[in-house]
């Protein structure tokens, strides 16, 4: 498999997971635990499995001038990111999040071309747009529920779209000196540390006794799955790739999301659906043409 089928099998994977991942959350917080808790999980769970893969994997030193370079990724990535997610989440449903995500391909367009300089070319533009438009398509038709009732959990969710989009833009640089081991390994390390500040005691007042399996099951999915190999296998995009094609892919959660509720029986498939989904597709065909551009 050369590296550019292995980065798009990864970001398809990374997007397959994130589109369960936002029905597992809800099924975690606010019902069982805060979203201050569940940060802290996903954040130690994830450094935790690190530094076990560690001692079985190859990686370096980083340079010292470059120490900050990871704190501010592990702030972005990490910190602000996986707290903002579940916080938002907890004040908004999942439908209103999942629109509003599919504004971070727009963001990531912006932010790489102020700081890496990366051209704004007309196959970005129009996959971007065609992608978003396919990925709403999907959202309304397959759901009844988007409320404008959920104003701060929205703007929370924005916020993180936002953030998490100058996360893969300034992370891109570090990619091409670093591997994707040691690059995912220093951002939790620094990422990490800080949800203690206000994920700590909400932790402790969990009464791990009386949480149902399914929960169990759901906090293991969010940590192992929407968190360690999600991070892992969008890192291992970005190293072949540039920022938009890795943030694009985000498309694919709401398509994912259908597939599982048609499976349950709880969605059927229509024309729209298949438009829909069909149009995801195409924009990410049209923004990997633009590295072509």
């Amino acid at each position: 498999m050369n590296n550019m089928v292995k980065a798009h099998v990864a970001l398809l994977a990374a997007n397959v997971i994130y589109g369960v991942n936002f029905i597992a959350v809800k099924e975690i917080i606010p019902a069982y635990m805060s979203w201050q808790a569940l940060a802290l999980f996903r954040g130690f769970g994830a450094l935790a499995l690190l530094l076990l893969a560690a001692l079985y994997i190859k990686h370096e030193s980083i340079e010292k001038r470059d120490i900050w370079k990871f704190v501010i990724a592990g702030l972005l990535g990490v910190t602000i990111n996986q707290s903002l997610l579940v916080w938002g989440l907890e004040l908004t449903g999942a439908v209103n999040a999942s629109i509003i995500m599919t504004s971070n391909p727009l963001f990531v367009m912006i932010f790489a071309a102020l700081l890496l300089k990366l051209p704004i070319t007309r196959f970005k533009v129009l996959g971007v747009l065609v992608g978003a438009g396919g990925a709403l398509l999907l959202i309304f038709t397959s759901h009844k529920h988007f409320s404008f009732t959920h104003s701060l959990g929205d703007i929370i969710i924005l916020s993180n779209a936002v953030l998490y989009a100058l996360y893969l833009v300034w992370i891109k640089p570090l990619m091409k000196k670093y591997n994707s081991f040691t690059v995912m390994k220093y951002t939790f390390l620094f990422g990490a540390p800080p949800v203690l500040l206000y994920g700590l005691q909400p932790a402790m007042l969990i009464n791990f006794t009386v949480l149902p399996v399914t929960t169990y099951v759901a906090i293991a999915f969010v940590i192992v799955g929407a968190t360690f190999l999600t991070y892992f296998f969008k890192i291992v995009g970005l190293q072949y790739v540039n920022p938009t094609t890795v943030s694009i892919y985000i498309y694919i959660q709401p398509v994912i999301a259908t597939i599982i509720a048609v499976y349950m029986g709880k969605d059927s498939f229509s024309w729209y659906k298949i438009i829909a989904m069909l149009l995801v597709f195409i924009g990410v065909y049209l923004v990997n043409l633009s590295n072509k551009e």
